[in-house]
């Protein structure tokens, strides 16, 4: 198993960890997965070497620490929308999921250079368990309680499968283009909406 980043409890250390974090990702802004290094990181965060390696015994640890930020953040993000009232058709919510989850790639600091160029293996499901279950749990319930989803079993094995495939297909948009590939995100809405709504097997 990888070695863990050690998450502090006193202030002042907690916020000298979310600053090395925070300047991590802001040097993947402008630099290399492979040219990032703690040494980097401290200067840049205004720490010792010595002090990063309190919380972080690598710069894995480091990228692994963001990746667990990022994805609860993608859970709060669908939270949100669960929060309030029904707004509009499937088609306009599906749009604003897809359009929430893409400000990642556009305006997350170091989130497209990570999910695109970090090493295979870089991060697990165990960094963020249960994540897309969380989500699809939270889409599901938007659906069955304001858009006329049937609660059964098989749409929430659907919902689980449209949440994994429009995770994929934000990546292709985004795996060449910076902005997002537009036709590729409005063909993941259409894709999304037409599975989760068209007859079921077992109706």
């Amino acid at each position: 198993m990888a070695p863990e980043a050690r998450a502090p409890q006193q202030r002042r250390s907690r916020e000298k960890y979310a600053a090395i974090l925070r300047t991590a990702a802001d040097l993947l802004q402008t630099v290399s997965y492979d040219e990032l290094g703690t040494t980097r990181i401290a200067a840049a965060a205004g720490v010792s070497v010595g002090v990063l390696y309190r919380f972080f015994p690598d710069k894995e640890a480091i990228v692994r620490a963001l990746v667990r930020q990022w994805w609860e953040a993608d859970v709060a993000r669908i939270e949100e929308l669960a929060a309030r009232p029904p707004q509009g058709g499937v088609e306009r919510l599906l749009e604003e999921l897809f359009a929430r989850y893409a400000e990642r790639f556009r305006h997350e600091p170091g989130y497209r250079n990570v999910w695109f160029h970090a090493p295979p293996g870089s991060w697990t499901e165990d960094d963020g368990p249960g994540v897309d279950a969380r989500i699809a749990d939270h889409l599901h319930a938007i659906l069955t309680g304001g858009y006329g989803l049937a609660d059964t079993p098989e749409t929430r094995l659907r919902t689980r499968l449209a949440v994994e495939l429009g995770d994929h297909v934000l990546q292709l948009a985004f795996r060449d283009d910076p902005d997002g590939d537009p036709e590729i995100l409005a063909e993941g809405v259409l894709m999304m909406e037409c599975y989760l709504f068209a007859p079921l097997r077992h109706g």
